[in-house]
């Protein structure tokens, strides 16, 4: 959907901070419409209803992260700088986006339908750049050798579970380890070095 007023954009800030602070369940038209700073008559006429504005807002905050990321990916490096820049733009983006990774979670707890959707949207079979083209890449570096025979999908599952465990983890992990701060940038980008080393190190021949 293309925002085509300032109050659209408003609304959609608006709905987006407490959408993610709240989740779709927890969320009330009348909050959002607080925030934005508009009547709540006005929202519905933009919008229609909750699910319609939710969709939209986790359309664009799984875009921010997973399509950016995707095609700005170099698929001619070889398989060490690869995964060394998928790595740090990944933890770079959830970085930037600290509560998206939680929302996502919390769509895909509900069953996962605008979820599912919307990837099947993003990625379609003639995407030129998604995890698709990204395993076909996995494929055919353990095929030149270029890494140890291994499951490119396992791989994959690995490599994105540990970046996102980063900041989906982060309620618990400040409690057991209260002298991690997740808003420091040094400690992401210590975070990007040790999750590159432990996959290099377990993938290179």
């Amino acid at each position: 959907m293309e925002l085509s007023s300032e109050t659209e954009i408003k609304i959609l800030e608006a709905a987006t901070t407490i959408f993610l602070e709240k989740g779709k369940d927890g969320a009330r038209m009348e909050e959002i419409a607080k925030e934005a700073e508009i009547n709540q008559a006005l929202l519905h006429y933009y919008f229609r209803s909750k699910d319609r504005l939710y969709k939209e807002v986790f359309n664009r905050e799984v875009k921010n992260v997973l399509l950016d990321l995707f095609t700005s990916l170099d698929l001619q490096k070889n398989m060490h700088d690869f995964f060394e820049s998928f790595i740090s733009q990944y933890m770079d983006r959830l970085f930037q986006h600290p509560k998206t990774a939680g929302f996502i979670l919390w769509e895909i707890r509900q069953g996962g339908e605008t979820a599912a959707e919307l990837l099947q949207d993003l990625f379609t079979p003639a995407s030129t750049a998604s995890p698709r083209t990204v395993v076909e890449k996995i494929k055919k570096a353990v095929e030149d050798k270029e890494i140890r025979t291994l499951d490119p999908h396992h791989l994959m599952m690995s490599v994105i579970g540990m970046c996102v465990f980063t900041f989906v983890a982060r309620p618990m992990i400040s409690v057991i380890f209260p002298e991690i701060d997740f808003s420091d940038s040094s400690f992401i980008d210590r975070r990007k070095t040790e999750i590159f080393n432990l996959i290099w190190n377990g993938i290179k021949p």
